[in-house]
């Protein structure tokens, strides 16, 4: 498990918890976004508008204040994305922070790279791949694993497969849903209309 001791206390960088004299007392979580740019981030996914969000706010959020937060996240999303590519030693196709996805290609492995942010397993590095060390899906030592991951990237992003998708291979399954979240209509910064 990673983590470092600061003082009397351990924190584990896994563990939502931090071990103070034996005892495990709840954190927060630490991730990348703050508690308002998670908030704006989950309803911008949900379809909201930024007046709808500021609306349904239990704080006193003007639709300028939602837009600042969302352009924020937006900008520490694409860096965290940008840094993972980096380190992976990727070359950038398309970057599409509105919709927390970084498209990349590895010339090394000769394979196309997803790079996907998501709020409950941090950012997803995805090779394009047909199997795990020759192993297809059913048999791949990894495929709860890889279950988990697309699952969440479906889940968060409101993705659903079709039918004859849902009988794919998780290897094909998994390009079919990195690509409707890379087609997926995102609202923008649409305003609030006249009578809502």
């Amino acid at each position: 498990m990673l983590g470092y001791v600061l003082g009397l206390y351990a924190v584990s960088l896994i563990s939502k918890y931090l071990l103070y004299f034996g005892k495990q007392i709840p954190v927060m979580d630490m991730g990348l976004l703050s508690n308002h740019e998670t908030i704006v981030w989950k309803n911008f996914h949900k379809g909201k508008s930024t007046s709808t969000i500021s609306d349904e706010s239990n704080e006193e959020w003007s639709p300028s204040y939602v837009s600042r937060v969302l352009n924020r996240t937006r900008k520490k999303i694409a860096k965290a994305l940008k840094e993972h590519a980096k380190s992976h030693r990727l070359d950038i196709e398309s970057l599409l922070d509105y919709k927390g996805l970084l498209i990349g290609f590895d010339y090394q492995a000769n394979a196309q790279v997803y790079i996907v942010f998501t709020e409950k397993l941090g950012i997803i590095v995805w090779y394009k791949h047909d199997s795990y060390a020759g192993k297809r899906c059913p048999d791949c030592p990894k495929e709860s694993e890889c279950r988990e991951l697309l699952d969440t990237v479906q889940k968060e992003y409101g993705i659903t497969l079709r039918p004859d998708e849902e009988q794919l291979l998780m290897t094909q399954q998994s390009i079919a849903i990195l690509n409707k979240l890379a087609a997926k209509q995102i609202p923008r910064y649409k305003r609030k209309k006249e009578g809502d």
